[in-house]
């Protein structure tokens, strides 16, 4: 205020002296006061400005879209400052609570994957963008220790990302964790968008990375420009043959695609959303975004390329029953088969892991054997089935009753995982 006020003394003091120089009998003096009124209007002091009288306040709101976020706090705040009265929205607001909430960043591949998969099995759920809600976040990372998303809730309760979620639907254990959900009743395939393809920054995926994720990468140059170096377990197919080995990868995985700056990653992507691939995301910038960035990359063939074989959706049954109980029916023995010694007896337990293997293969796992004491059989499940929530019901319901079914002399079994 006080600058302003200066200011406009002084533009007073020089009108005055500039009108009283021009109208001056002395030549000089005239000549003077033109170039001081010159001089002061380079300098912006030539007229006093005025701010704009503010329009008087004409309580609407702008027609224009908010992200859900942004609504939420626009809505504290009028409820807060007495705008408008929360009980309506609060009442309303309880009755539309649902069993899954999922914390999600905009632009993140794997949030598309769990949303898309919750709308296929026509499963409610509340959704919260937290892209700018730092404090949000920070709390999510309390909770579940990772700061990457989505993070899912079912009731309260967090389960993880999209690959655990998918884990709970393809073990028929999903619908049997979120018991009470409403079903949708008209939802409709054809008001589902097409797919579209996204693009993560070079910044999202180090930040995955760096929190221990294990990201499916797919590499599309050409092999002379694989030669310089790869992302760290990237599997490589040239985006020319993206077509026809699409069969090579697992269609319901998250995949990053990446080329040299981030064009040809677009196309194959594409191509692979086109095969049926649910979440396929292009690297942004490529390969030379990453390395800018001081991303660290490898030579080819240095490290193991990371793909799971495609897997077949296993049957939904009752949550008390094993996917293995049918097997084991089939397979009965007599109880009087004679006692085995120890090393046919572990020749014989790796006959019966042998049967089990292939269902949990199919799901991206393995069984290993630790060894046989007594007549107790020490595994351990390996790969996906690390962490997997269905892994003690896959050891005790599976995989044990199998072998006392088999081999009726062996008593149980033993895990680091029970």
């Amino acid at each position: 205020m006080l600058g302003t006020l200066v200011r406009r003394v002084t533009i007073k003091t020089l009108d005055v002296v500039v009108e009283q120089g021009e109208q001056s009998p002395r030549s000089g003096v005239r000549v003077a006061a033109r170039a001081l009124n010159r001089a002061r209007g380079v300098l912006g002091l030539r007229k006093i400005t005025r701010k704009p009288e503010i329009p008087a306040w004409q309580n609407r709101v702008p027609d224009q879209h908010m992200w859900k976020s942004d609504e939420l706090r626009l809505e504290k705040h009028r409820v807060e400052s007495g705008i408008i009265s929360g009980e309506e929205d609060t009442a309303a607001a309880d009755k539309d609570v649902h069993a899954i909430k999922v914390y999600f960043k905009r632009g993140c591949p794997y949030t598309r994957a769990a949303l898309d998969l919750l709308r296929e099995r026509d499963i409610e759920f509340e959704e919260q963008d937290v892209t700018m809600d730092e404090t949000t976040r920070g709390w999510l990372k309390i909770v579940t220790g990772k700061a990457t998303t989505p993070q899912i809730f079912i009731h309260g309760e967090p389960i993880g990302g999209y690959d655990e979620l998918r884990t709970l639907d393809l073990d028929g254990t999903l619908k049997d964790r979120i018991a009470g959900v409403a079903v949708l009743a008209d939802a409709s395939p054809a008001e589902e968008a097409e797919p579209e393809i996204a693009e993560m920054t070079v910044a999202e995926l180090k930040e995955r990375v760096a929190d221990g994720a294990q990201v499916l990468l797919l590499d599309v140059r050409t092999e002379a420009e694989v030669s310089s170096g790869v992302l760290s377990h990237a599997v490589h197919i040239p985006v020319e043959e993206i077509t026809a080995r699409c069969d090579e990868l697992d269609p319901e995985g998250v995949w990053i695609v990446y080329c040299r700056s981030g064009k040809r990653s677009v196309t194959a992507a594409q191509r692979m959303a086109t095969k049926g691939f649910r979440s396929v995301v292009s690297l942004a910038g490529g390969i030379e975004a990453w390395r800018a960035a001081g991303g660290e990359t490898v030579g080819f063939g240095d490290t193991q390329p990371r793909k799971t074989p495609a897997r077949r959706r296993l049957p939904v049954l009752h949550p008390k029953q094993s996917p293995f109980e049918g097997l084991a029916d089939e397979a009965s023995v007599s109880q009087d088969e004679p006692r085995l010694d120890r090393d046919d007896l572990i020749a014989r337990v790796r006959e019966v892991l042998d049967e089990c293997r292939p269902m949990v293969q199919a799901d991206g796992g393995d069984i290993e054997l630790l060894d046989v004491i007594g007549d107790v059989v020490h595994v351990q499940l390996t790969g996906n089935c690390i962490g997997c929530p269905s892994s003690q019901a896959t050891l005790k319901q599976g995989i044990e009753r199998r072998l006392k079914t088999r081999i009726p002399q062996v008593t149980g079994i033993a895990s680091p995982q029970l």
